[in-house]
């Protein structure tokens, strides 16, 4: 079949009433690019606050409800905490038995501002850089944007109760951005001042942002082969389906900020808020990715402590009684473990919509790591991190097991094989003895 005379730059963008977005990767784009153009690799890390339900073995719930599997090796079973993950069992490992030295010693809440750096913050709190910033350090420049910090609560929280877990070279605490229809808009290209006006009027008129790019997509539709129409097709429902669910979770968002008493349920948010507001959230890191917006993205999905709008989601949820994330890691266990399942189911969306979107070497997911996890065990526990790295097939990774450690192991150890398999040549991060090689 002769080649279309035509290209498509991989920077090509859709543009209508001064909206501008980058298409995702289109077969049109490889026709005559450079030999040496290398494949996007991506690192996103995903962040929950205070544990997982670890029943003892007396307990009722330990065989149905312990977040680890009971068995190490290829063939674990997934407990009903981690169950939603089980169709994306070739493409996950689950870890047990790593943490980082220094922060075992602390309080478990300290945990979220130490999980992706691995610092010492035992005497004065002084952090150091993040494993997503080392990473943007090596693609940020490549992309428009570095690195997308994003959590539900947003900012940067006190010192030792972080709302984001990413922290710059001085080790600065990196504000995390929380408002979903803002993450939206910093997608799109800051229009002329010749556009605003046009874009004022469209939205004055309710008209959706994605709606301002189809006229320019069905120009640009009929010059594709039918493979490339049919990606364009994907993306722009994806896109919409997301500025939809944008829609419905900024609606939550808006109720659910004013203060409210403690001691009640808030009633006037919706139960699927949370749901809508998470899910929006992996949206726009998938949306970023496709398009190559950015390689890096964090999200806290709830903080530790207490601390944040995150709080409240068990109890909007309908999960456990009136005391919120932090209420439900103090209480029965089948609460906590039932809010752990309904986590998982989340981070299972996330891993199928990365699975979904194809780039010019297949699955977006396959050069990509997302590593998901707390910093704690149980409740205070600064030790066994729960934890799931996905993705990565292109990179070299090997999935497939539960890697269980017979004594407690550098959390370091993963980072840096992590750091290796995205081209970062490092010796030393967060205090490892050495590498995973178990895992390449």
């Amino acid at each position: 079949m002769a080649e279309p005379s035509w290209r498509l730059s991989r920077r090509t963008l859709l543009r209508g009433a001064g909206v501008a977005l980058a298409l995702p990767w289109l077969e049109a784009m490889s026709h005559g690019a450079p030999a040496a153009a290398a494949q996007p690799k991506r690192f996103c890390g995903l962040f929950f606050g205070n544990g997982v339900g670890l029943p003892d073995k007396k307990h009722a719930s330990f065989q149905d409800w312990h977040w680890f599997p009971h068995e190490a090796g290829a063939d674990y079973k997934f407990t009903k905490s981690l169950d939603p993950l089980e169709p994306h069992r070739a493409d996950l490992t689950i870890f047990g038995g790593l943490s980082h030295p220094t922060s075992r010693q602390l309080v478990g809440h300290n945990t979220a501002d130490v999980w992706l750096s691995g610092a010492d913050i035992r005497v004065n709190l002084d952090n150091s850089i993040s494993l997503d910033q080392l990473v943007a350090r090596q693609y940020g420049n490549q992309t428009r944007v570095p690195s997308l910090v994003l959590s539900s609560h947003g900012g940067v929280g006190p010192k030792s109760r972080t709302t984001t877990i990413s922290f710059d070279g001085q080790g600065r605490a990196i504000p995390a951005e929380s408002s979903p229809r803002s993450i939206f808009e910093r997608l799109f290209e800051r229009p002329s001042d010749q556009d605003r006006a046009a874009r004022a009027k469209a939205l004055a008129s309710d008209k959706r942002r994605v709606d301002f790019l189809l006229d320019d997509a069905r120009s640009l539709r009929n010059r594709l082969g039918r493979p490339d129409q049919q990606r364009l097709d994907e993306f722009l429902q994806s896109l919409s389906e997301v500025e939809s669910r944008l829609v419905r979770a900024e609606d939550w968002l808006d109720k659910a900020m004013p203060e409210v008493d403690k001691t009640k349920i808030n009633l006037d948010v919706s139960p699927k808020g949370p749901t809508d507001f998470i899910r929006t959230m992996f949206d726009l890191i998938v949306l970023a990715f496709e398009t190559d917006t950015t390689r890096v993205a964090t999200y806290q999905i709830a903080a530790e402590d207490g601390v944040g709008i995150c709080d409240r989601f068990p109890s909007i949820l309908g999960i456990g009684k009136k005391d919120g994330h932090h209420g439900v890691s103090h209480g029965p266990v089948e609460y906590w473990a039932e809010y752990d399942r309904y986590l998982a189911e989340q981070f299972a969306y996330f891993v199928n919509r990365l699975s979904a979107v194809r780039d010019r070497d297949g699955r977006i997911l396959d050069d990509t790591l997302v590593l998901y996890g707390s910093g704690t065990s149980t409740t205070h526990n600064a030790r066994n991190y729960p934890l799931i790295l996905a993705g990565g097939k292109n990179l070299g990774i090997k999935h497939g097991r539960f890697i269980k450690q017979a004594e407690e192991r550098p959390l370091g150890d993963l980072f840096v094989t992590m750091l290796h398999r995205l081209d970062i040549p490092v010796k030393k991060f967060a205090d490892n003895a050495g590498e995973f090689t178990e895992l390449v």
